[in-house]
């Protein structure tokens, strides 16, 4: 029975969470002039195992070091139905969680977490061969995948389980239908070609062959793959990339994985991406006449992912801009507040000093009416001297009293 484990969902809602609500700090990083293919665009990451088109890889690495890629997928699969109809909507779903790095465009490496007990996988790749501006021949890369201790994992990484006891206890367990797998690890080899189409478009094809997940069937035959497969462990596929923005990519990506024939299309903004995709076109609806594993396998799924990517640089620089940015912000507020505290010093300022010549006019209009009164009774004091001396010049004892002087006009 495959229960969808409180801790696997809570990791996918964070992650969601967090691609969602935290800035986007997205920056592809350029290659050297004399390697750079003609499409150097990033890819999306595969629904289970790092960077590739819809499941399968690509020969492609991007340049510099530090990319990441993390990703939630789910599958409709509805493979316990039969015998637990109610069961619940997330367990209609197997999810996959998956964390892929990039270094020094040579090599990858990551984890992936496979549907909800949980099982997990590393997985990786080395690019042998990269392509160049005006050469034919293409990028060639070898990689592995499922690399750890779950080693029975079909193509949808359900080979492993648990069973849940009386007690309420759980035990991991590997049915019978998956003991005839031998998946870990996978190894592949594929080539990559890609090309420029306009400006704003660019397309690349892709054909390689894998073991494991790729070629086995677990001695299922007709049960696990009813028709898709073109050769056993085949498989080839190609990808459209469209620019409607500068910030946005959409991927149109078509494959066959071995197995299938799958198509889906993805949209990224900023680094956040969204997919939705087709698995198994070629089957239609599911039938019992397609195999005792009909609830499983042989009819066309649904799958959706949730991803992020970004380049660890180009965060680390723009967490050193956003510091930068943060303390600037802090200084300039702190100056904006020391400038209103001036203003208002200098408005005070100014409004004493109004004050100050205010009184000083007063002052010396005052000092000025004094000085005005002080002249005038000098002037009458003299008048009345030279009165006095010109009636004693004439011999006129008590001459008539002068007239009183005309008080001067105000200024």
């Amino acid at each position: 029975m495959r229960t969808l484990r409180y801790g696997v969902s809570l990791a996918a809602v964070v992650m969601g969470a967090a691609m969602l609500a935290a800035p986007v700090l997205h920056a592809q990083q350029a290659a050297p002039a004399d390697s750079a293919p003609p499409s150097n665009d990033l890819y999306p990451a595969t629904l289970d195992f790092g960077t590739g088109l819809v499941t399968i890889p690509v020969a492609w690495i991007a340049p510099g070091s530090g990319a990441i890629w993390g990703q939630v997928s789910g599958i409709q699969i509805e493979h316990n139905l039969a015998t637990q109809p109610g069961l619940s909507f997330s367990n209609r779903w197997n999810t996959n969680l998956a964390f892929d790095t990039h270094w020094a465009g040579r090599f990858s490496v990551g984890l992936s977490v496979y549907s909800q007990n949980p099982e997990w996988g590393l997985f990786g790749q080395a690019l042998l061969l990269k392509e160049q501006q005006g050469h034919a021949w293409p990028a060639i890369a070898v990689g592995f995948r499922n690399l750890g201790p779950y080693s029975h994992e079909d193509r949808y990484l359900v080979g492993h389980d648990i069973r849940i006891d009386s007690a309420g206890g759980t035990h991991a367990e590997t049915s019978s239908i998956y003991r005839g797998f031998h998946s870990g690890p996978t190894m592949y080899a594929v080539a990559t070609k890609s090309f420029a189409v306009g400006a704003t478009s660019d397309a690349s094809v892709s054909l390689g062959w894998g073991s494991g997940i790729f070629y086995e069937n677990g001695g299922l035959g007709r049960n696990y793959n009813d028709k898709g497969t073109i050769v056993r462990g085949l498989f080839l596929g190609g990808r459209y990339a469209l620019h409607p923005t500068p910030d946005t990519r959409i991927d149109f990506l078509a494959e066959n994985n071995g197995w299938d024939w799958n198509a889906g299309v993805v949209g990224n903004w900023r680094g956040i991406s969204l997919g939705i995709y087709g698995l198994e076109l070629e089957e239609g609806g599911k039938s019992p006449s397609k195999g005792s594993l009909y609830t499983v396998y042989n009819y066309t799924k649904l799958s959706v992912s949730l991803g992020y990517s970004a380049s660890l640089p180009s965060i680390r620089t723009n967490v050193g801009l956003r510091s930068r940015l943060a303390q600037l912000q802090r200084e300039r507020a702190q100056l904006n507040s020391e400038l209103i505290e001036r203003q208002k010093r200098v408005a005070s300022l100014e409004d004493q000093l109004r004050g100050e010549r205010a009184g000083e006019l007063a002052e010396v209009a005052k000092r000025r009416q004094d000085l005005e009164a002080q002249i005038q009774s000098e002037r009458d004091a003299i008048a009345k001297a030279e009165a006095r001396l010109k009636a004693l010049k004439e011999g006129t004892p008590n001459p008539p009293p002068a007239k009183p002087p005309t008080p001067p006009s105000p200024r």
